[in-house]
């Protein structure tokens, strides 16, 4: 029996993510914008890098003046991984004008139930089994 983490898997709606944009392009592009030299522009990031570094070490949460933050999380192992909330400002833009490109966009909104139906009737020999939780 097929577990519930399966029909998501291959019929849940997901990004087809793009080609990465690069550090050259980003860079270029912020130099295009600010009119700034490619030297100011990496310095600038550089520095950034420091500074993020230095907060995160003392535990401390880092803001960005757009709202963007970073925070230390510390995990039972004693492992330290880095959590980031993005401006609500950049997710609001990037959810109201997103131009990539979806799979399985015609399932977007659909319940676990319309989704096991989509499963069923594309594996009629391999029913989804209902007991198990989604993951």
């Amino acid at each position: 029996m097929a577990k519930k983490i399966q029909v998501w898997t291959a019929f849940g709606p997901k990004i087809d993510l793009g080609k990465p944009m690069p550090p050259e392009e980003i860079i270029e592009n912020i130099v295009a914008a600010t009119n700034q030299s490619k030297g100011s522009v990496l310095a600038v990031l550089s520095e950034l890098d420091v500074q993020l570094e230095a907060g995160l070490k003392a535990g401390r949460i880092v803001q960005l003046p757009n709202k963007t933050h970073f925070e230390p999380i510390g995990k039972k192992d004693g492992v330290v991984e880095i959590g980031v909330r993005v401006s609500p400002d950049l997710l609001k833009k990037v959810n109201s004008g997103f131009r990539g490109t979806w799979l399985n966009a015609q399932n977007k909104g659909k319940t676990e139930a319309e989704m096991i139906a989509i499963w069923d009737a594309a594996y009629p020999n391999d029913p989804v089994d209902n007991s198990t939780p989604l993951s």
